[in-house]
């Protein structure tokens, strides 16, 4: 009973807040005409996003018909249906549970041409340490991962493992997107590691990127 208690409130109660925090702040994208030109070809695209995005991610990318990953759990049923809440998919499945059948959940919708979202270092970490999963997603749908990173020039940050964040009221939010990286199917069989370190590089330029814009990171 508190579990269906709680799936009926948190996902209504996310929903109303992070619109009404969100609704105060100023959202500015960088280097969004990269998701411009994969349309123009007809392309989807994966959003690789560090888990620490989650939050404002799902919010942000509302209404898009973004198939989302949640994880096979009680806390990601409550995700899932916060995905639905912001007008997009959710996928249940995570690396520890329901991994191949989400997976091939994802291909077939990317191959449909619904954009798609992955937290590769979800949903336990360790942070900032890309899982395989995204990479077979992509190299099985000829999808690219474009790297996803928000930065609040005012923010909090939790004590969590993920160390996720929230804006703080009438900040300014800064979404960056990274180089799409193409995973080729044979090299990542062939050399799975050095595949998976750049595109993890990529997603940590990109994090340095959102940071830079935000004032936070380096001149």
């Amino acid at each position: 009973m508190k579990d269906k208690i709680l799936l009926f409130l948190l996902p209504g109660l996310y929903r109303l807040l992070i619109g009404l925090l969100m609704a105060t702040c100023k959202v500015r994208f960088s280097r969004r005409e990269s998701l411009e030109k994969l349309a123009a070809d007809g392309k989807s695209w994966i959003f690789g996003s560090w888990h620490e995005n989650t939050a404002v991610s799902v919010y942000t990318e509302r209404d898009t018909g973004c198939a989302m990953m949640a994880s096979d759990s009680k806390d990601g049923a409550i995700i899932a249906r916060g995905i639905e809440l912001c007008g997009n998919i959710p996928v249940r499945g995570s690396s520890s549970k329901g991994g191949s059948k989400a997976a091939k959940a994802m291909v077939r919708l990317l191959r449909k041409g619904h954009p798609a979202a992955i937290t590769p270092d979800g949903p336990r970490g360790p942070r900032h340490e890309l899982q395989t999963g995204i990479l077979m997603i992509s190299a099985m749908s000829g999808c690219p991962i474009v790297p996803y990173h928000f930065v609040a020039d005012r923010q909090w940050v939790f004590t969590s493992w993920d160390r996720h964040r929230l804006p703080k009221p009438f900040s300014t939010v800064w979404i960056s997107l990274g180089t799409p990286c193409f995973v080729d199917r044979k090299r990542l069989t062939e050399e799975p590691e050095d595949v998976r370190c750049e595109v993890t590089e990529c997603m940590m330029e990109n994090v340095a990127n959102a940071e830079r814009l935000a004032g936070l990171g380096e001149d």
